[in-house]
């Protein structure tokens, strides 16, 4: 039976306790909510005596790789098309548990391993809309990061489960998915729970933001050069835009996922209240909206296949030039960035005349 996003953490709870064999897993290109959260489980699981293990479609970014290798790597694997073990974990699972992402498509090559797995599908996420394959769905938008809910489902189950490696890992979660506490998603129970966090697992914050953001290659930083050259502000200052092609990455020897945190680069300028980043890959274009205090830019990213929270969404178009691609999103800011009130896909036949309009305020609709 489809479900809602109604379902509670204490469902979540005794569906997870009902179980005695678990796989989890979350959407491609795992950021560090996506696996802090999934080791979180993991590690809670493992607590109770459950089987479990992490199968995602990617790897996670060489930036976190610090956290598998000192706080549970061995659960977390890669997956591997017609790997037995894998297969056998998916058929035989009581759960199947995804984090972080409501919808198949994100779960890149394991969403057909999911959708068919015969046990219970269950979703812990913070993000809007999810799909409704799901048997039980807990979907707090309110939320800050997945982490936060993690850590509400281990901490109604007992606190003092909470140990070194939970504690990392969700520390990791909610810090990179609050901008290092920053957005404005954050709220005063996200510093309450850290706070536990920090005290029950014994850890401390400069290390693991150590591991995070200062372990930049010399490559990074000629990214970074390259991509601060290539910002450009639109509608009186108010849109901040960047680009990043192949030939840019091909020229200072980085790596794709060091694109990550550059776009707060452009939304820092004075006066932007949103910022963009165009990442040309080899088959597609992945576009990031980010914006400050009441611009929502969920629906912008929608207008174009994606979605997300309000201050942070993303979408990916494919068959289209990098050029055009820049010129179609940005053309749609000033509904966006000149405007409080909330746009949606449904939105996006406004006439040219309207458009015009919002253009020609330049700004001045504070």
């Amino acid at each position: 039976m489809p479900a809602s996003s109604s379902a509670s953490i204490d469902d979540i709870h005794n569906a997870l306790l009902g179980a005695e064999r678990v796989v989890l897993t979350s959407h491609i290109r795992p950021d560090g909510d996506a696996i802090g959260s999934e080791l979180g489980v993991a590690h809670f699981l493992k607590a109770l005596g459950k089987e479990v293990v992490v199968i995602n479609s990617d790897s996670e970014p060489r930036r976190l790789g610090w956290l598998l290798d000192e706080h549970g790597g061995e659960l977390v694997e890669k997956y591997e098309e017609g790997k037995l073990s894998q297969i056998e974990a998916f058929a035989t699972a009581d759960v199947v548990m995804v984090v972080d992402t409501g919808a198949a498509h994100r779960l890149g090559k394991v969403a057909e391993r999911v959708q068919d797995a015969p046990g219970k599908k269950l979703l812990l996420d913070h993000h809007p809309d999810p799909e409704t394959w799901f048997d039980l769905a807990c979907v707090r938008t309110e939320a800050a990061s997945t982490g936060e809910l993690v850590y509400e489902l281990i901490a109604g189950h007992d606190p003092n489960l909470i140990d070194e490696n939970i504690a990392t890992a969700l520390y990791a979660a909610i810090m990179t998915d609050t901008g290092s506490f920053r957005y404005g998603a954050t709220r005063p129970s996200t510093h309450r729970v850290v706070a536990d966090l920090l005290e029950r697992g014994g850890i401390s914050p400069e290390p693991i933001h150590i591991n995070i953001f200062d372990q930049r290659t010399r490559e990074s930083l000629r990214l970074l050069s390259r991509a601060l050259e290539t910002i450009t502000t639109h509608y009186s200052g108010r849109l901040a835009s960047m680009v990043i092609t192949q030939e840019i990455l091909r020229e200072s020897g980085a790596y794709f996922d060091e694109t990550e945190g550059l776009i707060n680069y452009a939304l820092g300028l004075a006066g932007a209240v949103a910022a963009l980043i165009f990442l040309e890959t080899p088959h597609g274009i992945k576009v990031s909206f980010r914006s400050k205090g009441d611009c929502k830019v969920n629906g912008w990213a929608a207008q174009f296949g994606g979605g997300g929270h309000m201050n942070a969404s993303g979408a990916y178009l494919r068959g289209k030039p990098l050029n055009s691609v820049v010129k179609e999103v940005i053309d749609k800011a000033p509904l966006h960035v000149m405007s409080s009130d909330p746009i949606t896909a449904q939105d996006e036949d406004i006439s040219q005349d309207d458009l015009a309009l919002l253009s020609a305020f330049k700004g001045k609709l504070d």
